[in-house]
């Protein structure tokens, strides 16, 4: 079982699944902003024991997380060493989460966005052909919250609820292994935002296509819902503003 990166709960009955939490929380960190380079290895266990204040058994438990999640690999006699880049489990929600804490990286949120220009489109069309009246509702709920926190200013709110609205889509294309993304999906969703809204002219620019997309659905229009959820996802690398997503 993955262990995770979220903040424990505050009733813990002791202190160690916080301090053992707080620990693959800044080697993580420090893997994924560089500070430790792959190829490179972890500082010595006693280094990082003394750093952290923590036995060895609660330093290599913290270390199998690393190593489940794809950053490190223990290799006798040698060490515990960073992975190559393209072995991290980077949409690993936990990770994701972390990422957000840190300094987006805009070639991996280009990334995501290319992904998501593949998915998302696909998942409309799906939604348009297959979506049941609760679907709709989420839909509804969703693109209302956006319009209503637009109209506030209220920037965060809307992109809260720009999430729940691409979720959403997501379960109401009835696609088991889209319906598994939705997760996935929010959090890249935030992490994009983070970089976005610092840049965007017009952060609710994308309002109408959103209820555009909504409409395609009721009208069950398959083509004309993927056709819009592709331009909408183009506004999303324009407002990026570096580069092409494909």
């Amino acid at each position: 079982m993955t262990e995770s990166l979220a903040s424990p709960p505050a009733a813990a009955p002791t202190q160690k699944p916080r301090v053992h939490h707080q620990i693959v929380r800044a080697l993580a960190a420090d893997i994924l902003t560089g500070k430790i380079a792959p190829g490179e290895g972890l500082p010595r266990e006693a280094s990082l024991c003394e750093r952290y204040g923590v036995s060895r058994s609660a330093l290599r438990e913290a270390v199998k997380v690393l190593v489940t999640k794809g950053l490190v690999t223990a290799r006798p006699r040698i060490g515990t060493i960073v992975q190559p880049k393209d072995e991290w489990n980077l949409l690993d929600a936990d990770l994701l989460d972390l990422s957000l804490e840190l300094a987006p990286d805009p070639d991996f949120v280009l990334s995501l966005i290319a992904a998501r220009q593949v998915i998302e489109p696909a998942a409309a069309r799906f939604a348009a052909a297959r979506a049941g009246p609760e679907d709709i509702a989420r839909l509804e709920a969703a693109y209302a919250d956006m319009a209503r926190h637009l109209e506030a200013r209220a920037f965060q709110e809307f992109n809260a609820a720009d999430i729940q609205f691409h979720r959403a889509l997501l379960k109401a294309s009835r696609n088991v292994v889209f319906q598994q993304l939705s997760n996935t999906i929010g959090a890249a969703l935030g992490y994009s935002f983070k970089l976005t809204t610092s840049r965007s002219q017009d952060p609710g620019g994308s309002l109408g296509l959103h209820g555009e997309v909504l409409e395609h659905i009721r009208n069950r229009d398959p083509l004309a819902a993927q056709t819009t959820m592709a331009r909408l996802l183009d506004i999303a690398v324009m407002d990026l503003g570096v580069g092409s997503a494909v």
